[in-house]
């Protein structure tokens, strides 16, 4: 069953056209400023915005082309004079003495757990250079551009849909920051001109005033739009983008980041309330498929981005494996960043080519399989080791053959009571459905009274496909 695209969803209309300029005039206005701040004397090197921001000023890439006595993994802890800041600053600091091109200016830095200072001297980044800086921060995480380009396919496809409209505000400012405003991070940053300082930080807290927003708004209105958006739409959207971007402006004036942070767990309250209570809403309508089934689409989404990332960390953090490689996390990245994006993506557009039911009831079938395959396996070739130590006192390969054929042995009857469990758990109304059918079959066999089979028929049409009416209709031969 899927629901008809409306020739209004796919109208380009006026309003689409100003979101579209806005968005443009966002992205010009970060990459402009980035590139700015990049032109600025300097000593060249890029720092990761975590580090920076938690006020750990370690380099990470040098975008310059000629001599310097830093290094890869350098930690600034003081540029002439002025130590570097330690927490989140809200203007920029008095330049050093000698901050000009050409100048040399002295870094304490801590490497390899000694303290030194060295002279460094500033230069201007060639247009390579700032290309270097560009294409580093571009490519750190190439799955963020996975919001980006299924932001713009979605409005493209949908542009007079207000999902799709939210849901390209947050992804391109999710993607053009993350990806190129964030290029910008040096020290030199720290000595800015007011201007170019307080656009990149107000571009940087787009998670407040901008991505966090759209994403409650977003919530509230797909799949069934939700109070207070059925009642006063205009108002709550101006709300919900005017206080983020007033407390924004206050903690950039008065200097004390209370405000903006209280504003952040308020927000990461409001999400989960309105996915809660989108859900709960969708589910108390029992024939609306096609809103059940996209929040499906959006919930398992949520549960491969954050269940994918919490679990490779977790694995990371009991050395399992090493996510500090980069090939390793690059193939990794892809499905837990594509996930969410494209879950949206498909629940927007109601591409319904295969039921997402199917998919997460497979998922956690084999998931639930693979866990219990491998604790067999690991606990197998440990006993087996253990016992043919004691008699053999040598390691041998006949361990592994043993164990890799119970394994082959247990699968096929495994998988089918992990899925009998699982559609007992949580698809209880398919489970029954097959017990009530394979009951029918039965009373099929045995029953020749026409009426009572009539009758069995409907009880079971009802059990299993609930429908809203029933017609059972006999030719005249089959009554006599």
């Amino acid at each position: 069953m899927t629901k008809p695209i409306t020739s209004s969803e796919t109208t380009f209309d006026r309003q689409a056209g100003l979101l579209l300029v806005a968005v443009s005039a966002f992205v010009v206005v970060v990459f402009v400023n980035t590139i700015l701040i990049l032109c600025l004397p300097g000593d060249g090197w890029q720092m990761l915005y975590n580090d920076r921001d938690t006020g750990n000023y370690r380099l990470s890439y040098f975008m310059g082309d000629w001599e310097t006595p830093l290094q890869v993994g350098d930690v600034v802890t003081a540029v002439g004079d002025q130590p570097t800041p330690k927490t989140t600053q809200y203007v920029p600091l008095p330049a050093p003495t000698h901050w000009v091109e050409g100048g040399t200016v002295v870094y304490t830095i801590r490497r390899d757990g000694q303290t030194m200072a060295l002279p460094v001297t500033l230069h201007r980044l060639s247009a390579r250079g700032i290309l270097r800086g560009l294409a580093n921060a571009m490519s750190a995480e190439l799955a963020g551009w996975s919001w980006v380009l299924v932001g713009l396919l979605v409005f493209w496809l949908r542009p007079n849909n207000r999902a799709a409209r939210l849901l390209l505000v947050a992804s391109s400012s999710y993607g053009i920051v993350n990806q190129i405003g964030l290029a910008a991070t040096t020290i030199p940053l720290d000595f800015a001109p007011l201007p170019m300082w307080t656009t990149y930080w107000v571009a940087t807290f787009f998670w407040g005033w901008l991505f966090f927003p759209s994403l409650i708004l977003l919530l509230l209105v797909f799949p069934l739009p939700l109070w207070p958006m059925t009642r006063h739409p205009r108002l709550t959207t101006t709300l919900f983008y005017a206080i983020p971007t007033a407390i924004m402006i206050i903690t950039l004036l008065v200097g004390v980041d209370g405000p903006a942070t209280a504003l952040l767990v308020v927000e990461a309250v409001l999400i989960f309330a309105a996915a809660g209570t989108a859900v709960f809403q969708v589910f108390r309508q029992r024939h609306n498929r096609i809103a059940r089934a996209q929040v499906s689409w959006v919930a398992f989404g949520i549960a491969l981005s954050l269940g994918g990332t919490l679990l490779f960390y977790l694995l990371n953090w009991f050395k399992l494996i090493q996510l500090d490689t980069t090939i390793f996390w690059a193939i990794l990245s892809w499905p837990v960043s594509l996930g969410l994006p494209v879950s949206f993506a498909i629940a927007i557009l109601r591409y319904r080519l295969f039921d997402i039911n199917v998919i997460i009831r497979k998922t956690l079938v084999y998931a639930l399989l693979s866990g219990l395959l491998a604790l067999v396996y690991f606990g197998s070739v440990v006993l087996l080791q253990t016992v043919f130590d004691s008699v053999a006192q040598e390691r041998s390969p006949f361990i592994i053959v043993v164990s890799t054929l119970l394994i082959a042995a247990l699968f096929a009857p495994l998988r089918q009571r992990v899925q009998a469990f699982i559609d007992r758990r949580f698809y209880r109304q398919k489970y029954d459905a097959q017990q009530i059918l394979a009951q029918f079959a039965q009373t099929a066999r045995d029953e020749v009274s026409l009426e009572a089979l009539q009758a069995e028929l409907v009880g079971v049409i009802q059990e299993t496909m609930q429908p809203e009416a029933l017609i059972v209709w006999l030719p005249e031969a089959a009554k006599k």
